[in-house]
């Protein structure tokens, strides 16, 4: 579901009537709720940095004139493979401007990846920080177009936006479907981190110490 598809079914199951446009959102109510699903979709994403939704892949080719690489993706590094296997970390940064630093390491200053100056493509494995999709497949820390869609996968987050948006809009335990948007929203959870925790836990092939999802 996109944005607009997931506010107009919880604008629905809250008994609102739902709009035809984007541009249609602008009722303080609205707003609220557009508010509630970008921070739902934060804190769920958050729950475990380890989710397989959040692993991505960055590519960067080196050059034997460059030592410093635009860090251009938000998220933890978690490992970086290169031609020759693994590249380790090295905390001081100096070395990589001194010479002084092996070919197989990298490091990190301010928002700069550091490597020696050598020719190699590595491949930088991550966990994103970034929880929205846009139209053109680029990751985003927000929803703000119709078409936009969280890196959660389809078959849960349905349940999980509007039954969660639905009883955080209300926050009234007195409501008749208070109870229900709130059980279906945990178990949505629950079985979200079942699924994760399984994964993490399955007999995939492991290449280069990465599971092959």
């Amino acid at each position: 579901m996109n944005y607009l598809e997931i506010i107009n079914a919880t604008l629905i199951e809250l008994n609102y009537t739902p709009v035809n446009s984007f541009s249609d959102l602008n009722k303080i109510e609205h707003k609220r709720l557009m508010n509630i699903i970008n921070r739902l979709n934060k804190e769920i994403c958050n729950l475990n940095s380890n989710f397989y939704f959040r692993q991505k892949i960055k590519k960067i080719s080196l050059f034997t004139d460059r030592c410093e690489y635009t860090k251009n993706f938000s998220g933890k590094i978690n490992k970086i493979i290169g031609k020759n296997g693994l590249y380790n970390f090295e905390k001081d940064y100096t070395k990589f401007h001194t010479n002084d630093a092996k070919s197989n390491t990298y490091g990190i200053y301010g928002d700069k990846i550091l490597f020696c100056a050598q020719d190699d493509n590595v491949k930088i494995f991550y966990s994103t920080n970034n929880f929205v999709i846009d139209e053109s497949e680029e990751l985003k820390s927000n929803f703000n177009q119709e078409t936009d869609k969280s890196i959660i996968p389809d078959c849960f987050s349905e349940r999980l936006f509007i039954n969660g948006a639905a009883y955080n809009f209300k926050q009234n335990t007195a409501h008749p479907k208070y109870i229900h948007w709130k059980k279906e929203y945990d178990n949505a959870i629950a079985e979200l981190l079942s699924e994760a925790k399984s994964i993490a836990h399955s007999n995939m092939q492991i290449d280069g110490g990465f599971r092959q999802l």
